[in-house]
This record gives C-alpha cells, sequence and structure tokens, in this order.
C-alpha cells in the first residue's frame, strides 16, 4: 500500500519554475514528487533536493519522447501505483522578437514538438495512473503568448512560441472537455467521464533564461522595468501556481485559461 501521500509529476523540473515547484512542493509532508529532466544524472540541483528530501525522485523525460514516457510510467506504477496533480512545464522558446517571414517552419515544428506534444505524450501515457487518485488533476504551464486576444499586448513578436502554447492551450481545452465535465455528451460517448480537473496556467513574466532571451532581443536587461509587467522570482510564481493548484475544482478551473494571480486570461 502507497498510503495516502499526494504523489506529483512535474517535467521540466531541473531549473526555473520547474525546480521551484519540485522544490515548494516537496516541504509537504506525505507527498513524492517525480521530477522529469532530459538528464537526470547531471541535474545536480534535482539530485541534492532528492537526497535532501528523500522526496523527490528525478526521472529521465524529454519531451515529446514516448519511450521516456512509457518508461516512466512503469517506474511510477511500481512505487506509488498513481499520480494525483499532473503539471506539464517542460517548455522551449526560440527565434525572439523575428517576424513570421524570417521564422524557419523548423522552428515552429520544434517549438510545437516540445510545448504541445510533450503535453500530450505525458498525459496519454500517465491518464491511467491519474484516473487511479481521487482527485486527478493535470496542469499545463502556459503563457500570455498563446492568447490569441492578447497579441497586441506582447511588445514583441513571438509568432512560433505563441502558436505552440495556442496549440497548448487549445489541446488541454479539449482535455477537459473530454474527461472533466459532468454530463457532457462527449465524455459520455468517448467513456472518459473520470472527473480531472485540467486547465493551463500563465506564470507570470519571471526571471529566467527564457526571460532573459526575450528582454535581449528588444535591447534589454532582465532587470528593465516594463510598464505594467511585474518581473517575479522562479520561487514567487511557483508559489502562486501552488496556491492555483491547491483552489483548483471542475467547476471553477477545468478547461480554463489562468494567469497566476488567479485572474482569467482570454482565448
Amino acid at each position: 500500500m502507497h498510503g495516502d501521500r499526494v504523489v506529483g509529476f512535474i517535467s521540466g523540473a531541473t531549473r526555473g519554475i520547474g525546480f521551484a515547484l519540485t522544490s515548494l512542493l516537496a516541504q509537504r509532508d506525505d507527498v513524492l514528487i517525480f521530477a522529469g529532466a532530459r538528464d537526470p544524472a547531471n541535474a545536480l540541483p534535482l539530485q541534492e533536493l532528492a537526497e535532501k528530501t528523500g522526496k523527490v525522485i528525478p526521472v529521465k523525460l524529454e519531451a515529446a519522447n514516448e519511450a521516456d514516457a512509457a518508461a516512466l510510467v512503469k517506474l511510477v506504477e511500481q512505487k506509488a501505483g498513481k499520480v494525483d496533480v499532473l503539471v506539464n512545464n517542460a517548455g522551449i522558446a526560440e527565434d525572439f522578437n523575428k517576424p513570421v517571414l524570417a521564422t524557419p517552419p523548423a522552428s515552429f515544428t520544434k517549438q510545437f514538438t516540445v510545448n504541445a506534444l510533450g503535453a500530450l505524450v505525458l498525459f496519454q501515457h500517465l491518464h491511467p495512473l491519474l484516473i487511479k487518485s481521487s482527485s486527478p488533476r493535470f496542469f499545463a504551464i502556459t503563457s500570455s503568448a498563446g492568447s490569441t486576444g492578447s497579441i497586441a499586448l506582447i511588445p514583441l513578436s513571438l509568432a512560433a512560441y505563441g502558436s505552440s502554447k495556442a496549440a497548448l492551450n487549445h489541446l488541454v481545452a479539449h482535455i477537459a472537455r473530454e474527461h472533466g465535465e459532468k454530463d457532457n455528451l462527449i465524455a459520455t460517448l468517448h467513456g472518459e467521464k473520470d472527473g480531472l480537473v485540467a486547465a493551463v496556467v500563465h506564470p507570470g513574466f519571471v526571471g529566467t533564461d527564457m526571460a532573459k532571451a526575450a528582454m535581449e532581443a528588444v535591447g534589454l536587461t532582465l532587470d528593465a522595468q516594463i510598464p505594467g509587467i511585474q518581473m517575479l522570482t522562479p520561487d514567487e510564481s511557483a508559489a502562486a501556481l501552488v496556491k492555483i493548484y491547491d483552489e483548483a475544482k471542475r467547476e471553477t478551473h477545468g478547461g480554463r485559461f489562468f494567469s497566476y494571480d488567479g485572474s482569467q486570461i482570454p482565448w
């Protein structure tokens, strides 16, 4: 028996928001966190966190790699038997501030693969373990750049990245519809009425390597003050995200697009 501990899985857990989320959740009692990393053996901060807490298990996961996903399912099944909270955090962003005409199709393909298909592969493989939870939850870290209604408010061009996040948002909206809604015809027809809470959350503008690259693309440094935009640390963002994860209910959060502060973002 695995007891009543809460089991989480976080992809992209080696640095930035993913590492901050893993570190924060590992402070709780009765938790076990599986932390995805492309190269866990060389993810030293993650290894140190695992040794220090005894509540973190680093696992190999490259986004959209089905062999990795299949292997981690076997490991999670053996050690925990379920997943209560699945957080798709792994993501990339490239070609900052390039117009569509100057962005190679290969850049779109690469970012779609990691940012959208990575979430698909993770969800498809871990779904059997999610539905063994009494309160299954699936959250994807997205971006306000994936909001079609907010394109005019973003001060640089993010065509490939934003499109990949919009695809992620659309995917999770479908997941929520098919798995989480009560008396839903689609869920009834497909037999997937399993009460899953699924939502996408924008983590804020966080001081990570990705944010640094975005700022440099427009000739600014990471510490530059941008009117109307608050820079968060990874720890501040993680605390806000966890608050949403804790409060999320199907009726209030399922299939919705949230910002880190709890407000909703237009699709």
